[in-house]
């Protein structure tokens, strides 16, 4: 590992052997503040929601609203890779997390002065998507700068668990929130999060990096990642793998409200349970990738592809409470080490230069095949009932990697 990522203290024992990239004390700041805005983003998402409900006691705006927000990652996130590239990493994190907390900022004001407005929300949500369309590419991009390549799949991990118990915590606390200091006071206090990663990265001790300086037309720029991925058509098929079988896994946690109610016909307690189960799974994934390390990425990679279909359709068909919680903790885990192993060998087989374009190009995909897998499923279930759509997302997603196995076996060795 890079000796300058290595100053402080690092986590002695235990800690250091299942989370060896938290010896990195730059990666411990920027890990630490995350944490707390992904908690601020998670209070956004559902404040955000309840709002436009109250606003317009419509469905369609509340699906339409989110549609919104995605609109803008095609375009953005290819431009924004190639500014992940072409300007120093950390200062462009630290100015889509500003931009974030002054989104934040006016949406918290707009409410409290009563003048809020449904194309105030439109508008404020394209650019909340606009902003996370660079901010998300940008800090996995980032990583590699923070960690040696031994640590980057458990930095990887790391930072996929934020995302799971921190949206868990923020969405457990939006509800109390809401409830005692309203939305307006909820944005405030999501505006107040983004306070922990601004100051994190301000004290995070790396040289600011240019990693693309190379002067290039911006059509040529924006398409070097594609060439690049087109080119390598083994990084591209792990991001496809990604996509199509992470995508159709998606939906047993986006349609988890509809599951614990219409399949097992339990209650909210039932509900957290269902969902705690998914978020212990993810730690269980995170201690499973310390664990591999660098040693057979590839193989591991192939067999969690086809584990994770296999427990999908285990959940649609749990014949009780017990199995479902089990089939869902390893949903859980497969999902987070599949998505973990598919990011790190991608960072570890492409070129420092075209990062950030590739990474924007697997966030762009990431989102989309999660949004996509979520609708497909969701339109299913009105026509076959919940658990037929989860089983055959599962039977797809089966397929397409056994297909794609077969299809390049030098995926299994890649390392």
């Amino acid at each position: 590992m890079n000796p300058n990522n290595r100053s402080g203290r690092p986590p002695a024992g235990a800690l250091a052997t299942l989370a060896p990239a938290l010896q990195s004390r730059d990666f411990r700041l920027f890990w630490l503040g995350q944490i707390v805005s992904t908690m601020g983003t998670s209070l956004q998402v559902v404040a955000e929601g309840y709002l436009i409900y109250q606003i317009t006691n419509s469905t369609f705006w509340l699906g339409m609203v989110n549609f919104i927000g995605l609109l803008p990652v095609v375009p953005i996130a290819l431009l924004g890779g190639v500014l992940i590239d072409r300007l120093p990493r950390r200062r462009l994190i630290l100015a889509t997390q500003a931009g974030l907390m002054l989104q934040a900022l006016t949406f918290g004001l707009l409410v409290l002065s009563g003048r809020i407005e449904l194309w105030h929300i439109i508008l404020l949500y394209f650019l909340f998507g606009s902003l996370l369309a660079i901010d998300h590419p940008a800090r996995r991009a980032f990583l590699v700068e923070l960690v040696g390549p031994d640590e980057l799949a458990n930095a990887v991990a790391l930072n996929a668990t934020i995302y799971n118990f921190s949206s868990l915590v923020g969405y457990a606390l939006s509800g109390l929130l809401i409830a005692t200091i309203g939305v307006g006071g909820t944005m405030l206090a999501n505006a107040a999060t983004y306070t922990a990663p601004l100051l994190a990265l301000s004290a995070i001790r790396l040289p600011d990096v240019r990693h693309d300086a190379a002067v290039k037309k911006l059509s040529a720029a924006m398409s070097e990642g594609l060439l690049t991925l087109w080119r390598q058509p083994v990084i591209l098929a792990i991001i496809s793998l990604m996509a199509v079988v992470g995508g159709l896994a998606w939906p047993v946690f986006g349609l988890m409200p509809a599951y614990a109610e219409d399949v097992m016909g339990t209650n909210a307690v039932g509900l957290g349970l269902l969902l705690a189960a998914g978020a212990f799974g993810s730690v269980l994934g995170t201690l499973v990738t310390a664990r591999l390390g660098g040693r057979q990425r590839g193989r591991a990679l192939a067999a969690v592809s086809l584990l994770l279909p296999l427990l999908v359709m285990g959940v649609a068909y749990a014949p009780n409470m017990l199995a479902a919680v089990l089939c869902i903790t390893g949903v859980g885990l497969a999902l987070l080490v599949l998505q973990s192993l598919a990011i790190t060998l991608v960072q570890v087989h492409i070129p420092d230069r075209v990062r950030g374009r590739v990474m924007s190009i697997y966030s762009m995909l990431h989102a989309g095949a999660d949004t996509g897998g979520n609708m497909a499923a969701g339109w299913l279930a009105v026509y076959l009932g919940l658990p037929l759509a989860l089983a055959l997302g599962g039977l797809v997603a089966l397929v397409y990697a056994l297909g794609l196995l077969l299809l390049l076996p030098a995926l299994r060795r890649l390392e």
